[in-house]
């Protein structure tokens, strides 16, 4: 790769490992001077390294490697002080690493130079800082959305394979669409065949009948269920035991998840629309 444009001959560059308690800083002067220290990760420590910076009159350029989030408030304080800040590819650090120092052994204080060496050669991108950029709470939703979906997606795992194996195996065949909240609703009142079965035909469409939300055929679906259950192979558990309330926990856990997704799915597409100004997308239309 060239030489990164905004790297002069009079740059100071800064080099920052990232980690959650302290990070290791090396500094090099374009004359070739360099200091390398540990900054502490609060507000104080951050503002102890903006200030020393700020008093150097040649122009800053700085260089981390995304860590988690913890590079986040550091890169956005630097920012705020008109320090400009780049990012260094994690695969590209080990990369150099290995290259460097023949190993892929994580130590902070030749993590710092790897980062350097990253930056000196034009290795590195520019960081536009969410908040700053006025994009935050686009990205809090959909990084919200992802946990959300990921646990959602475990907790379906759970139900189909141990729950509903154990206490109502024919049900399974229903949970076919991303967005069965009908489904949860009915094992929560039915969580288990003997619960169904304990109702007249009549007397369990009646009490079944909202639970499943609008269906073509609903009657006929509902009887179905009721056949289903007398010839179910689940285990005869009493419907009020603790093994089942179990059940019917990770029951609402899954319609609270799935709720939840959903109105995160509304709030995103409302801040689309009604959105007081077009978003720059970093990755394009």
């Amino acid at each position: 790769m060239t030489a990164s444009p905004k790297l002069t001959p009079d740059t100071l560059c800064v080099a920052i490992d990232i980690a959650k308690r302290y990070h290791d800083v090396l500094i090099r002067w374009p004359e070739g001077r360099e200091k390398a220290y540990k900054v502490a990760n609060t507000r104080a420590g951050h503002d102890e390294l903006i200030q020393f910076l700020k008093q150097q009159k040649e122009t800053v350029l700085a260089v981390l490697e995304p860590t988690a989030d913890f590079h986040r408030p550091i890169a956005y304080w630097l920012a705020q002080a008109g320090i400009q800040v780049h990012l260094a590819s994690s695969l590209a650090c080990a990369r150099v690493r290995e290259a460097l120092y023949t190993s892929w052994d994580k130590h902070d204080r030749k993590d710092a130079r790897v980062l350097m060496y990253l930056l000196t050669h034009g290795m590195s991108q520019p960081f536009h800082d969410p908040l700053r950029e006025g994009y935050f709470d686009l990205q809090e939703i959909s990084n919200t959305y992802q946990q959300i979906s990921q646990a959602r997606t475990r907790c379906q795992h759970s139900l189909v394979n141990h729950y509903l194996t154990l206490y109502f195996p024919e049900m399974e065949r229903y949970l076919c669409t991303s967005r069965a909240i009908w489904f949860c609703r009915f094992l929560l009142a039915f969580p288990t065949p003997a619960s169904i079965m304990a109702l007249s035909r009549e007397a369990f469409v009646e009490a079944a009948w909202e639970c499943v939300g609008r269906k073509v055929a609903k009657q006929q679906f509902l009887e179905g269920l009721y056949e289903t259950a007398h010839a179910s192979m689940g285990l005869p558990v009493a419907p009020h035991s603790l093994a089942v309330g179990t059940f019917q926990l990770q029951l609402r856990r899954y319609l609270t998840l799935t709720e939840q997704r959903q109105e995160l799915e509304t709030q995103a597409a409302e801040y689309l629309i009604v959105g007081s100004r077009v978003i720059d997308y970093p990755f394009g239309k």
